[in-house]
């Protein structure tokens, strides 16, 4: 008789050990992907994108000093830095959704940009311009965001803001609230006060406000935001910009933009090679005479250049003699037209004589031509150079104008653009308005908060200069504010003058 053979225990274990083995293995699977997916969100909320609504921005990464061209969605690392030019604008959008929407002329150095689980952590240094912040919470998690201008830190959780720092420094809530603390950095940062500042409020301080801020005579800046401000085509952008990451292209105008087809005209490269042949010359439009008198804190420096140019160099000299080379960063190969802002504000324009050397280079990047500008800057110090010829006289005439000096006046705007100021609207396409006044007994004049570096105590004339590239001309209606103070730091009442820019049509 056959007998059937027993199955042992092992046997019937080894199913449950193969069920718990494909188990434990999608187990770890699972964990595996999670994981991935993790450290890929991690890698995410690490880094920002921005984006050029319009116009051109440059950035300049960790560790190097040089500005590169900027490109539509590039990442932004912490430490990296981000500039744009005039006449442009462009957006940081953060992992969460956060936007801190940057107006044109501005530069902010990401600082902090790290994560610490769902909450990520955010800190921009604003060197120069204005930027607005739109702080959301959502599903992906929240950021904690601080801001420093030149004496304010913000600290804000979720809202919207904006914050600038042209000269003046303010910090102004549309959405939300933020904590701002007022600071004196002087080797280190030493907190003089902190404000709660709530929707529909400012801190704004002028750089007077600021020096009394540091001397603690003056530490109560908040108030409500300013007409003005809500006037500007900056707010107005904001209050309807909606961020659509498909939508946010480099404008480029016609001469610029290539051909997609990937096919090029036997015409066409022949057009292309003879113009990289050709040498570039250079020639000047503004000043329309060289040498050239100006009465003023600031010029363009505009011209052409025929030919084929790689590239724009202008030199500045610094009152020791030393050179100061910069490229154009707005020249294009190729670009038939070219410019350059010499101000006093930008410390390359001096009172006194000023030159520029401006440099074409051809296609190989050989010196190809060159252009000398002369301009002599005409100020205060000059005029008191010429009236040195008799000392004593000159020191009795000024001890009997500050005898005779009493309150300070109430500056009078005489011309903008050059016309006679009538209280109407200024109307203009320029991109460079100056504008001219008088007044009596004052030690200093500011205009929107920024002091005009030109004027000296006592002198009964003041101009200013508008113009896009400085951040003071915005297109729209923009109305500025004249004070005057006097050596122990009262103010006039104001005087104001009002200009419409619209930009001109890029053909």
């Amino acid at each position: 008789m056959r007998r059937r053979r027993r199955h042992s225990q092992r046997e019937f274990l080894w199913p449950f050990i193969l069920i718990i083995s494909i188990g434990l293995i999608i187990v770890l699977l699972v964990q595996l992907v999670f994981s991935f997916f993790a450290q890929k969100e991690l890698e995410m909320r690490n880094k920002a994108n921005f984006y050029i609504d319009h116009g051109r921005a440059e950035m300049m990464e960790w560790g190097s000093d040089e500005f590169l061209k900027a490109y539509n969605g590039g990442v932004i690392l912490g430490g990296d830095t981000i500039q744009t030019k005039a006449e442009s604008r462009g957006v940081l959008v953060l992992f969460n959704g956060t936007e801190i929407r940057f107006d044109e002329s501005t530069e902010v150095t990401v600082e902090t940009l790290e994560s610490h689980g769902d909450e990520d952590e955010l800190a921009l240094n604003l060197h120069k311009g204005q930027i607005w912040v739109k702080q959301v919470v959502g599903s992906k998690g929240t950021v904690d965001i601080t801001v420093k201008t030149g004496n304010i830190d913000v600290h804000s959780g979720v809202g919207q803001y904006s914050a600038s720092d042209r000269g003046e420094q303010s910090v102004r809530v549309f959405e939300g609230s933020v904590d701002a603390s007022l600071v004196e950095r002087d080797g280190k940062d030493i907190v003089i006060d902190e404000v709660n500042v709530g929707v529909g409020q400012q801190i704004y301080m002028s750089s007077a406000d600021v020096a009394s801020l540091i001397e603690r005579t003056n530490m109560n800046f908040l108030t409500a935001v300013s007409d003005s401000f809500k006037d500007t085509d900056f707010y107005k952008w904001n209050m309807t910009y909606e961020f659509e990451e498909s939508s946010q292209e480099i404008e480029v105008s016609p001469d610029e933009q290539d051909d997609t087809s990937g096919e090029v005209s036997p015409d066409e490269e022949e057009d292309d090679d003879a113009s990289e042949d050709t040498d570039p010359e250079l020639a000047l439009t503004n000043p329309a005479t060289n040498p050239s008198v100006l009465d003023g804190d600031q010029l363009y420096i505009t011209g052409t250049v025929t030919g084929y140019a790689l590239k724009v160099v202008v030199t500045s000299y610094l009152p020791d003699g030393s050179e100061e080379p910069y490229q154009l960063s707005l020249f294009e190969p190729g670009d038939t037209d070219w410019s350059y802002n010499a101000a006093i504000y930008y410390e390359n324009l001096y009172v006194g004589e000023n030159k520029f050397v401006v440099t074409a280079y051809d296609a190989s990047g050989y010196e190809a031509d060159t252009l000398t500008v002369t301009i002599n800057v005409v100020g205060d110090e000059e005029e008191s150079e010429d009236s040195e010829e008799v000392p004593v006289e000159e020191e009795d005439s000024e001890e009997a104008a500050d005898l005779a000096c009493g309150s300070v006046t109430t500056p009078v705007v005489s011309t903008v653009g050059g016309e006679t100021w009538t209280d109407a609207m200024y109307v203009t396409s320029e991109g460079y308005v100056r504008i001219s006044g008088t007044v009596e007994c004052a030690d200093l004049i500011e205009v929107n908060g920024y002091k005009l570096t030109l004027f000296e105590s006592g002198s009964t004339s003041w101009s200013y200069t508008a113009d896009p590239s400085f951040g003071n001309l915005f297109e729209g209606e923009n109305t500025y504010e004249v004070v005057a103070l006097d050596a122990a730091g009262n103010r006039s009442e104001p005087a104001y003058f009002s200009i419409n820019y619209t930009a001109p049509a890029v053909e």
